[in-house]
């Protein structure tokens, strides 16, 4: 009987993408993402990306499959955060894609049902040459994760370690970002915005997203008074 197939709607940011990744023109990973995608499928290992909340590894999932689409390549990305709403046989059959991206595995690590389930994606991917990232907050060994042979393919693969930004480096990101939304984010603001918001990259993004919207209702510029009374703060 053929596997039941699921397909998984997965929107993409727009600015999400390997060249906006901070500082990717000399970042070891971006360069080999890069290589990752266009090497021979037969000569690589799967990539295993590790790291606190707020490090990037999601924006790196993503661009990963931006890239593999302009590179005319099939892709599916997972977070197995969600797993216990679905069944692990979501799982099969996608060997048959170019590229598979499972971000938050160390989700599963109470479900030996869908350790045996990566286990067994994970074999069928590299004997068929094709590329897997898998991503999670730390190293193979510190998961939990109670499948050994699980923890062997994961200790296997290509590793990179991902660190938190500073807040000058935050700083930069976020000033970064709203440049690509044809925004001008001055220094004073930005630092507002780190003091007074949560750190967390994602959230400060959201709330970029917010304030150029209400700045293009109101015809203004970002400023602290401005930020203060879109973000209903007293002082």
């Amino acid at each position: 009987m053929t596997p039941v197939q699921y397909t998984l709607a997965v929107t993409l940011p727009e600015d999400e993408t390997l060249d906006t990744f901070y500082g990717a023109e000399t970042s070891p990973v971006v360069g080999y993402i890069k290589h990752f995608l266009t090497t021979p499928f037969e000569h690589r290992l799967p990539l295993y990306l590790f790291g606190a909340s707020g490090s990037g590894k999601s924006h790196l999932l993503y661009a990963a499959c931006v890239q593999a689409q302009e590179l005319g390549l099939t892709s599916q990305l997972l977070s197995l955060e969600d797993f216990k709403a679905w069944s692990p046989r979501i799982l099969d059959q996608l060997e048959e894609l170019d590229l598979v991206c499972l971000d938050n595995i160390q989700a599963i690590a109470g479900d030996i049902s869908w350790q045996v389930a990566v286990f067994d994606l994970y074999n069928r991917m590299t004997e068929q040459g094709k590329a897997l990232i898998i991503v999670a907050d730390q190293a193979p060994t510190e998961l939990g994760i109670t499948l050994p042979d699980l923890v062997s393919r994961l200790q296997a693969c290509t590793s990179f370690q991902l660190r938190l930004l500073g807040d000058e480096d935050k700083q930069k990101l976020l000033q970064q970002k709203a440049r690509l939304r044809g925004m001008e984010l001055p220094d004073e603001v930005a630092r507002f915005l780190l003091n007074r918001q949560q750190r967390d990259i994602r959230e400060l993004v959201q709330i970029l997203d917010l304030l150029d919207k209400a700045s293009i209702v109101h015809q203004r510029k970002l400023t602290i008074p401005f930020v203060k009374d879109m973000l209903s703060l007293s002082h």
